[in-house]
């Protein structure tokens, strides 16, 4: 039974991703068609070889060779960018092909060639409000420090205004007014992305989640039912995490378990009023946003949190597409996330996300 959902369910993410070139007679339907099937296959094969088969009572020999089967995961998908770089040759005018490119190039994170297969499309369309939106969140990818730039914002707000259904474009352009410190703005932004969103989805929590922590800022009411015990900022200790999760009945990720510490240097001078940042990166260099962040009120520490993928910044980037991530705790004391002369941060930990003991994050380094 397992293994009839597991198909069925990848056969659907395959369709509803390869359905714009479905419709019609195009150069790119017998390609799409094959890798609706293909890709399903692919990823059972992927999953007994890489994943948990022992969670559904499967032989564990079937998972003695890990490297190899990512190797020929990762060759497969290079396979299938090259095919399409192949195709676009050939049809280089082809706007749904650039478009499957750049997002397959952004799933692997090899944002600054997504955004070269982003420019083109911007050329063949360059009042397509999906090209828009898509262009303006792979510019924030390949930046190094994940400010979105006023041409990006320009954008954005183009493709809101041509189209206003584009819910990722109205996440993004309430992202840059936070930035920019103009909370109100971020708070209308969002609402307006709220009203479109299934009521009590992940989702919706998501950005209710970003509402309230907004509003709370501003001096307004929350709507205290969706607000997670993170950013309701607990006034005892006993109001904190301190179970771990349990782990899934298919082995999938539930979260990690972080305890955040303040160092010897650090523990008397953290002012009250402080937030607390617990970044979520992917592993190596910190380049573009990164893939999830937890923020506290005026914390108290040590404080026992469980990262998720309630956390991640997008839902189509959850933290748990990752092998493993690299974790750092920042107290700010201007209460924004980018790291300000007199902070305190951990240092940087990276952790697998199978790993189910507690993450220990020691605030003890000033930021200068």
């Amino acid at each position: 039974m397992f293994w009839i959902i597991a198909a069925v369910a990848l056969f659907v993410a395959a369709l509803v991703t390869f359905m714009p070139l479905l419709r019609g007679k195009t150069f790119w339907q017998p390609a799409a068609l094959a890798l609706m099937f293909l890709l399903p296959a692919a990823g059972l094969w992927l999953y007994t070889g890489v994943g948990t088969p022992q969670a559904i009572d499967l032989p564990v020999a079937t998972a003695t060779h890990p490297g190899a089967a990512n190797a020929a995961g990762d060759a497969d998908i290079d396979t299938m960018i090259n095919g399409l770089r192949d195709k676009l040759t050939e049809s280089p005018e082809d706007l749904d092909g650039w478009l499957l490119l750049a997002r397959t190039l952004k799933t692997t994170q090899r944002y600054s060639e997504a955004l070269d297969a982003l420019l083109v499309a911007r050329r063949i369309a360059p009042d397509n409000p999906a090209v828009m939106v898509e262009l303006a969140e792979a510019r924030i990818f390949a930046s190094n420090d994940g400010q979105i730039d006023a041409d990006s914002i320009a954008m954005l707000q183009r493709a809101v205004e041509l189209d206003p259904a584009q819910q990722k474009g109205l996440w993004l352009l309430g992202i840059a007014a936070a930035q920019a410190g103009n909370l109100e703005g971020a708070v209308s932004q969002w609402e307006t992305l709220l009203a479109q969103l299934e009521p009590g989805s992940p989702v919706a929590q998501s950005v209710q989640t970003q509402i309230n922590e907004a509003n709370t800022r501003l001096g307004r009411p929350t709507a205290e039912a969706v607000i997670p015990m993170a950013a309701a900022a607990p006034a005892q200790p006993v109001a904190q995490e301190t179970v771990p999760p349990e782990p899934a009945a298919d082995g999938s990720w539930r979260g990690t378990p972080v305890r955040i510490a303040a160092g010897e240097a650090a523990r008397n001078k953290i002012p009250t009023g402080a937030v607390l940042f617990v970044v979520i990166r992917s592993p190596g260099p910190a380049v573009g946003p990164p893939l999830g962040v937890r923020r506290v009120i005026d914390p108290i520490l040590p404080l026992d949190i469980t990262i998720s993928d309630q956390d991640s910044m997008l839902a189509e980037r959850k933290i748990s597409l990752e092998s493993e991530v690299r974790l750092q705790a920042r107290i700010s004391l201007s209460g924004t996330p980018a790291a300000a002369s007199g902070d305190w941060q951990s240092a940087a930990v990276t952790v697998p996300l199978s790993a189910t003991d507690t993450v220990e994050l020691i605030v003890d380094q000033q930021v200068e």
